[in-house]
């Protein structure tokens, strides 16, 4: 690809690429290390203001409860973690044109929406168990550096690199154009049409 493109421009996609694979890596580190104990700090909130609910369990029962819970909530950031491992390898690829058919998908599952679905797994348990679901309102919930990665940081990233990544491969393909020859097209010969000789009648 370095080869077919402007050295610049491969310059500027190579630094692009980097920057938000960084980016990617501090938010995968922020998910493994802050969002599961913020699961189970906003899920102890929804416990404690379910009082009905929780005067039904022993104490035995709700430790019981509670580190189900914690195992639920540290499995589903993990998920997560593991899918944007995933994806932020799918940037290390060559193939441009391949990649820039993924960065909208990718665009949409670096987001704060999809983060806060890791709740899912937990509400099913509480709801379960007659409690009120849990929920993290915004990415704050999870630290303050994370949401500084997620919700600037990374989108400015991204925006660049998607813009670079679509550049090079728009000059890849038009190269790829210029370079491959036309077929000619073959003319379709009609064969000439041969007078049959008559037998002619003698008198």
């Amino acid at each position: 690809m370095q080869k077919a493109i402007d050295p610049a421009l491969y310059r500027d996609l190579s630094e692009s690429k980097a920057a938000l694979a960084r980016h990617g890596i501090v938010i995968i580190r922020s998910i493994e290390a802050d969002l599961g104990p913020a699961m189970i700090s906003a899920t102890r909130d929804s416990i404690s203001a379910s009082p009905e609910a929780l005067s039904g369990m022993s104490d035995e029962e709700l430790d019981e409860f509670m580190e189900g819970l914690r195992k639920t909530a540290m499995k589903s950031a993990k998920d997560l973690r593991v899918l944007y491992i995933r994806l932020l390898a799918q940037l290390g690829t060559e193939y441009i044109g391949d990649l820039v058919k993924e960065l909208d998908g990718i665009e949409k599952l670096f987001t704060w929406e999809r983060v806060s679905k890791s709740v899912d797994p937990i509400n099913k348990r509480l709801a379960k168990a007659g409690f009120r679901p849990m929920r993290l309102p915004h990415a704050e919930a999870v630290s303050a550096s994370f949401a500084l990665e997620l919700n600037e940081r990374w989108p400015t990233a991204f925006d660049r690199f998607k813009g670079l990544a679509c550049e090079a491969a728009k000059k890849l393909e038009g190269d790829r154009t210029k370079t491959t020859p036309k077929k000619k097209s073959k003319k379709k010969t009609t064969p000439k049409k041969t007078k049959k000789s008559g037998n002619s009648k003698k008198g």
